[in-house]
């Protein structure tokens, strides 16, 4: 009996060192660093570049935004942590033989974020493209999550801030519209249409700074529909072309904000016949519509209906040519509102230019 017990001891204490062989830890900060970093190829394992190598390093802003202080606690796990305006990424790989469960922590400022995953297998081949519950902060704060990769994978983390994108494309706006040409009449419309717009962003950004992330989503959907008429009013008319381009650019940035405060909740995964598409409503707001749309190289759209909060919706397309890491566009109608967002690991253009 005592032997039994003395061997009961030993594992209890043997338990905590096991589960720590198998936890390890990644943390950043804001600290920026000089230390060298290879190729994005070899950062996978890798032999030599290749198109989707290429595509993935350029979402992850490889070697093109600021490069942070990230630490591993094990030689095998590798971490680079970069920043880009308004995007922070956290490119991981195990190099280990064996599953590893990873806690992530580090500081992020103030906003409202769109999280995205992308996960890679060996051979740089993509696994599935993600995106996950929105964060909103409304002061800085400390993450803390935990993620899991297998042996010889990876993954890569972007936390893109939206309330920036939003007060950057509404500028952009602004001043198309008061260098435009077009009838007194056709601006005063625009002009208020831009004067109600900004009034509801200010009240976005109030309910934000207080937390109250239902109201500030409701404002969003209000202003989607006031850049969808400024759209629509401006594009009838010649010397107002680019007030409908910024309008559309308006209601992209404004979609992606209104995707984070909704949590939508989006996944492709890929093989060589088709391309599945799981989209779930972590949200509070029952979609009345969802439609999904390929890109070029898959079958046409695909639109449900009725979809509740906590439930999901799966569609699959079968590849018309080349499998490739294709985008998904979704669009959701819902009950005073509509959103509009794009799940791909291709950069968007306002994260190109800069």
């Amino acid at each position: 009996m005592r032997r039994l017990a003395v061997s009961a001891l030993l594992c209890l204490w043997a338990i905590p060192g096991v589960i720590a062989q198998g936890e390890q830890k990644v943390t950043w900060c804001s600290q920026s660093t000089d230390a060298p970093v290879v190729p994005f190829h070899q950062f996978v394992g890798a032999p030599e570049p290749t198109a989707t190598t290429q595509s993935v390093a350029r979402w992850a802003g490889w070697e093109i935004g600021e490069r942070l202080s990230c630490t591993s606690t094990r030689d095998s796990l590798h971490a680079v942590m970069w920043h880009l305006p308004r995007v922070w990424t956290l490119a991981l790989w195990n190099d280990a033989d064996e599953k590893t469960k990873v806690v992530l922590v580090g500081d992020l400022p103030a906003g409202v974020y769109t999280v995205e995953r992308l996960l890679l297998a060996e051979n740089s081949r993509i696994i599935a493209i993600e995106r996950r519950n929105g964060l909103c902060l409304s002061v800085g704060a400390r993450i803390n999550r935990i993620e899991w990769l297998g042996g010889h994978s990876g993954m890569i983390l972007r936390f893109v801030e939206r309330t920036q994108a939003a007060e950057g494309s509404l500028s952009a706006l602004r001043r198309s519209v008061w260098q435009s040409k077009v009838p007194q009449g056709v601006l005063s419309r625009l002009s208020a249409l831009l004067r109600e717009t900004d009034s509801h962003w200010y009240q976005v950004r109030a309910s934000l700074r207080r937390g109250d992330v239902r109201l500030a989503a409701r404002g969003v959907h209000r202003m989607l529909f006031l850049a969808s008429g400024m759209r629509v009013a401006s594009s009838k008319y010649a010397g107002a072309e680019q007030v409908a381009a910024q309008a559309e650019k308006v209601i992209d940035a404004l979609s992606e904000l209104s995707s984070a405060l909704m949590n939508i909740v989006a996944s492709l995964r890929c093989d060589h016949e088709r391309l599945a598409v799981e989209v779930v409503n972590a949200g509070t707001q029952v979609w009345t519509a969802l439609r999904l749309v390929p890109e070029a190289g898959a079958e046409e759209a695909v639109v449900l209906a009725h979809v509740k909060p906590m439930e999901h919706a799966e569609a699959s397309f079968r590849w018309t040519g080349e499998p490739s890491a294709s985008a998904v566009t979704l669009s959701l109608l819902f009950n005073g509102g509509y959103a509009r967002l794009k799940v791909s690991c291709s950069p968007a253009e306002d994260e190109k230019e800069e």
